[in-house]
């Protein structure tokens, strides 16, 4: 990994258990830390909430993190961000610190463990 990509309080990978980056300095160990995959377990860890809908081409899940001012911040079943129907990026996003800074950005708060 990259330190470019890691902000205090990304989750990674250190010496095979996942770890909260405490300060500043430990990104600069980022080249000893692995990426953690993003999953279903880590989104709904974040509070999203999962919700399935069935349609005549087969079932959608969408993931849905409400937020206090009454907008949400979704991701598809492939856990790519949407705006609505219509996917935000042209990428999927495939690590946890990818999420995290997403929502970082998008929000300026942090995205906590539920």
């Amino acid at each position: 990994m990259e330190a470019t990509e890691l902000r205090i309080g990304n989750y990674t990978m250190d010496h095979g258990h996942p770890e909260q980056i405490p300060y500043g300095s430990d990104i600069d160990s980022a080249g000893l830390m692995d990426p953690i995959l993003l999953t279903e377990e880590w989104v709904v860890k974040f509070g999203f909430e999962r919700f399935e809908f069935e349609y005549e081409e087969g079932i959608e899940i969408t993931y849905v993190l409400e937020k206090k001012n009454g907008h949400q911040f979704v991701l598809g079943d492939n856990l790519q961000p949407m705006d609505g129907e219509i996917a935000m990026l042209d990428y999927k996003l495939q690590y946890v610190h990818q999420l995290q800074n997403l929502y970082f950005a998008l929000t300026n708060e942090e995205l906590k463990i539920k």
